[in-house]
């Protein structure tokens, strides 16, 4: 009867322990009345044992014994109950828990994706970012080319009308003959901002076509129509003065030059020629300095035109000055 009785007890302690062990207690109130059932059902065990023969005679006449039996039992269902809700409560937390668990894990689940989205996101907003000040920069970049630019313009159209303004009110160049003061005028304007202007943005439409129509409107070429070369170099050479001879040779000296810029120069080579010859003793001068001049340009240069217009010479003249100041600054 005693092994029979302890194994079920047995078996309950054993499944209990092991409930300890795999989940902590949630409701200690459940141990509390369980410990206070055995405590209590102990003390009626030992009261009945420790009755002698006429105690459980007279409580087998009173009916005590039975009341104590009833009292033990409910005291065992009791316990037996508070234990099966202790056991119900496990029960409950673990399925609490296991929906926590998956709340849980869902939620993980969601802020991992939350982030993910949230990584993208800034990173495509850091790509836009980045493209807009690549953006912004390259604006800034144009914006400044474009002021550089308007700066140098505007000192370009500065110094052309005051070098203009100078000749046309004849307080350069003056007593010089037309094609001297052409050349020397046009390498006044093409030394200053205006070869700046044409080499940082390339435009050579529009001051070369200003500078020769106000050339031609206020100046007097020696004839509107066609004319020769020659004459118009030796009547350069007549109307310059012995001391404007060698300063002029000196500004427009072409013999030092390379040959390359000789080529690109075919006019202003001839005109400088020409007052070197113009400046040798009378004894060593060619009677027709023009022709000579033009004659041993042609020995290296075959791009000399025995004839021209007004119009046609001046272009030319600051077409050959300009390419030659602008490609000497580049």
């Amino acid at each position: 009867m005693f092994s029979t009785h302890r194994q079920p007890q047995t078996e309950l302690s054993d499944r209990l322990q092991q409930l300890q062990q795999r989940i902590p207690l949630v409701s200690d109130k459940a141990l509390v009345d369980l410990v206070n059932g055995i405590d209590i059902n102990k003390d009626l065990i030992r009261y009945r044992k420790s009755r002698g023969y006429f105690g459980q005679l007279f409580d087998s006449l009173t009916g005590s014994d039975r009341q104590r039996q009833l009292l033990l039992d409910g005291n065992l269902i009791a316990g037996q109950e508070a234990l099966y809700n202790w056991v119900l409560e496990l029960t409950d937390s673990l399925s609490i828990s296991q929906v926590a668990l998956t709340i849980t894990q869902q939620s993980l689940l969601e802020a991992r994706s939350a982030i993910r989205r949230q990584k993208q996101a800034i990173l495509s907003l850091s790509e836009h970012l980045e493209n807009s000040i690549n953006a912004i920069n390259q604006r800034l970049n144009e914006l400044e080319n474009r002021i550089y630019q308007l700066e140098i313009r505007i000192a370009a159209s500065e110094d052309l009308d005051r070098i203009l303004t100078a000749w046309m009110a004849e307080q350069t160049y003056t007593n010089l003959p037309w094609a001297i003061q052409i050349a020397l005028l046009t390498r006044e304007i093409f030394s200053s901002s205006v070869a700046i202007y044409e080499q940082v943005t390339g435009d050579t439409k529009r001051f070369r076509p200003l500078v020769v129509n106000k050339i031609l409107a206020h100046s007097q070429p020696p004839s509107k129509q066609f004319f020769g070369l020659a004459n118009l170099l030796n009547q350069t050479c007549k109307e310059i003065s012995a001391g404007d001879r060698e300063l002029t040779a000196a500004l427009l000296e072409v013999r030092s030059l390379r040959f390359s810029r000789l080529q690109t120069t075919p006019l202003l080579f001839t005109l400088g020629t020409t007052l070197e010859l113009a400046i040798l003793p009378p004894d060593a001068q060619p009677k027709q300095i023009g022709k000579c001049a033009i004659a041993l340009c042609r020995q290296q240069i075959d791009r000399i035109s025995q004839t021209t217009d007004a119009r046609e010479f001046v272009t030319a003249i600051v077409e050959e000055i300009a390419n030659d100041c602008v490609n000497l600054i580049r």
